[in-house]
């Protein structure tokens, strides 16, 4: 899961990967050697000319790049959308089962402000059992740049983040998602397998959803 749900990839986690693909509520990309457009368009503004070029060119091509391990994750993917849209889907906390990875039900339950909380319940599916999930996660909104989140309440140590909002061009933005998380369950590994493959689907389906609005 992930802040909303809550959202890399180690080489002795990649034989679970293939079998637990699609479950919990979360690239192994080629090396290459030519610079991308934006990396050489090189403005000072841009938030992607920083990252490495392999990471730029998976962007571009529409990827959602995830980089980490053990429970300290980054994913970002690059968006055609301005930044109102972004930030419509991303705080849209009573529609997430609409589109967030294996959440079933998603509905506010404290507005106070820029500070949300929202309950969600999500199902884990893994090999041979399927687990339904309850948790609340807090949101503090800063317009139009950053949403912080934190476990309030669920089957987690802890759980916390950010989505950042970083504007490319008038109508492109760079969506990164940053989560630690520290799982209760004894077996990590299987834990962090399945977490790492929800995050990229999670990241993919924010993409398709604020793209959509987009057009709208």
């Amino acid at each position: 899961m992930s802040s909303g749900l809550a959202v890399f990839v180690t080489p002795h986690l990649q034989k679970h990967r293939r079998s637990l693909a699609g479950s919990l509520p979360a690239i192994a990309l080629g090396a290459t050697l030519v610079l991308s457009p934006l990396a050489l368009a090189g403005a000072a503004n841009n938030p992607i000319a920083s990252l490495p070029a392999q990471e730029q060119a998976a962007l571009e091509s529409g990827a959602a790049v995830l980089t980490g391990r053990e429970g300290q994750y980054t994913c970002r993917v690059l968006v055609n959308a301005p930044v109102a849209t972004v930030w419509k889907v991303l705080t849209d906390y009573d529609n997430f089962e609409n589109f967030y990875p294996n959440v079933v039900s998603s509905q506010i339950v404290e507005n106070k402000g820029n500070r949300k909380v929202f309950e969600q319940v999500y199902v884990i599916n893994a090999l041979i059992f399927t687990k339904e999930e309850r948790v609340r996660i807090a949101a503090t909104e800063t317009y139009p740049k950053q949403i912080d989140f934190s476990l309030v309440q669920g089957d987690l140590n802890s759980l916390k983040g950010a989505w950042r909002i970083d504007p490319v061009a008038s109508d492109r933005v760079l969506i990164t998602h940053q989560v630690s998380v520290v799982p209760k369950d004894k077996d990590r590994a299987l834990f962090y397998g399945i977490y790492e493959d929800t995050l990229e689907n999670l990241l993919r389906s924010v993409k398709q959803q604020v793209e959509q609005y987009a057009v709208r």
